[in-house]
């Protein structure tokens, strides 16, 4: 099965590919909004570990280079790691993960899931015949 597109004899696509809606992969493995969202935790965690560092140093150029170094290493092993866990599973399979996991863990959005845990049934009647009169 060919991905190339069937066009019409005046050269318009009749469909476009799937694949042209999805994110592109920017950085080792991740889309834009999951290479920002890395970037920011590793910003926060820099300025976490970084401030007690550059107070302990007695120099302010320790902040943003504990910043820099934590955002990369996040940047490329969360990159990693999520590459790994999104391997082989549908595009919004990460969001659905984090939606259901604050869901069930914090509470929030509980509304939007179906979160009922139990053994699924199968229940097969059999069917009455009824006595010719």
């Amino acid at each position: 099965m060919s991905d190339a597109p069937s066009t019409l004899p005046d050269g318009t696509l009749t469909f476009l590919p799937e694949r042209l809606n999805r994110d592109p992969a920017v950085l080792r493995g991740l889309t834009n909004d999951e290479m920002w969202v890395a970037l920011a935790v590793g910003a926060a965690l820099g300025v976490i570990l970084g401030a007690p560092l550059a107070v302990a140093t007695v120099s302010i150029a320790t902040l943003p280079t504990c910043i820099f170094l934590s955002m990369a290493l996040v940047l490329l092993g969360g990159g990693k790691l999520l590459r790994r866990a999104k391997r082989a599973r549908p595009e919004t399979w990460l969001y659905r993960r984090l939606k259901w996991h604050l869901a069930v863990y914090w509470n929030i959005g509980t509304g939007e899931l179906i979160l009922h845990s139990g053994p699924w049934t199968v229940r097969r009647t059999k069917r009455k015949v009824r006595a010719a009169p």
